[in-house]
């Protein structure tokens, strides 16, 4: 009888050890998320005289949250493509370069869609406050170099519109 009663608590401790076991779990993932270019409008830069300088394809940037992320953790950005950031009213808004890994220019635009300041080759990673020169109503990000190759100036005007 101790036999059997051994062998049973013996057979009891394995079906515990085997039903106890754990399934490995999975390492939670320490990549930062990767964002796609959202093509929501496009975006022409006028010069004094009306002629178009060039245009953008833009990625339309409105609500709290994309305004903060901005172009942070992308890793490409085509030529064309541009981020417009659209404020709900006229006021003095500073960007800075914090995970953005692309050198930008970023054209600073008041309310009546004319730039007022640029700011060219903006260094990724900075922590340093861009600031504007004065209120703006937005600010359209560009690959670094793209103000002097299409000449965009101060003074110059934008032109944009939704996608439908």
């Amino acid at each position: 009888m101790n036999r059997v009663l051994f062998f049973l608590s013996l057979l009891l401790i394995f079906s515990q050890m085997l039903g106890c076991s754990k399934s490995p779990q999975p390492e939670p993932s320490t990549e930062k998320p990767k964002y796609q270019f959202r093509h929501d409008g496009v975006l022409d830069i006028i010069a004094k005289d009306g002629s178009i300088k060039t245009n953008y394809q833009i990625e339309i940037v409105v609500e709290q949250e994309e305004v903060m992320r901005g172009l942070k953790n992308r890793e490409s950005m085509a030529e064309n493509q541009a981020m417009l950031f659209v404020f709900p009213k006229v006021e003095y808004y500073d960007f800075w370069m914090q995970d953005t890994y692309l050198p930008l220019d970023m054209l600073f635009i008041s309310a009546d869609e004319t730039v007022f300041q640029i700011i060219e080759n903006a260094k990724p990673f900075s922590e340093d406050r861009i600031k504007a020169e004065q209120p703006n109503s937005y600010v359209l990000e560009i690959i670094a170099g793209s103000a002097k190759k299409y000449n965009i100036q101060v003074g110059d005007k934008i032109k944009w519109k939704r996608n439908p």
